[in-house]
């Protein structure tokens, strides 16, 4: 737990570099971004040593409006900009260092036990929501307001409702 929200702290605090240590710390005491990010890891630490997670839960949703199943998996790395109204379902899994910005709603489709996979660095735009088994390719884009319903590639932009994807710009180096 301690690693991965050590991860999650480094690529919050990215956007306020350079910084002193004064700095850092002032910044971890009072952006709700690592205040969210904290509660997150102590959940899925509390359910990982079955311990009973609803004082967490209810605290992430109290404080956020953030509903986050014990049984989710989420990488390290995890960069919440704006952490408010955020949903993960059961059975989802989300990669490393992925962006979550506010009402990403990531859920099970009707009937379907299995949640959707965000690869590693996967960027979700405000209100967009991936539902069903579906996988979203490593370092996809996907925009504001869409709506995921298929797999998405790696290295792909996607927008609307239903989701489209509008390009794929996979590095020359790849």
């Amino acid at each position: 737990m301690l690693s991965e929200f050590r991860t999650d702290i480094r690529r919050n605090l990215r956007d306020y570099e350079p910084c002193s240590s004064l700095k850092r710390l002032a910044l971890c005491l009072t952006l709700n971004s690592i205040h969210a990010l904290f509660l997150i890891r102590l959940q899925q630490w509390c359910a990982e040593n079955k311990i009973p997670t609803f004082p967490v839960a209810k605290l992430l949703f109290w404080f956020f409006k953030i509903e986050i199943s014990g049984r989710s998996y989420i990488g390290p790395g995890l960069r919440l900009p704006h952490p408010m109204g955020i949903i993960i379902a059961p059975n989802v899994t989300v990669g490393s260092n992925c962006d979550l910005y506010a009402d990403v709603r990531i859920v099970l489709s009707h009937g379907n036990p299995k949640g959707p996979t965000l690869d590693d660095g996967v960027f979700m735009g405000d209100g967009a929501k991936a539902v069903g088994k579906i996988t979203i390719g490593s370092h996809a884009i996907i925009g504001v307001s869409a709506v995921v319903t298929k797999n998405i590639p790696e290295y792909a932009t996607a927008v609307g409702i239903p989701a489209k994807v509008i390009t794929v710009n996979k590095p020359q180096s790849l």
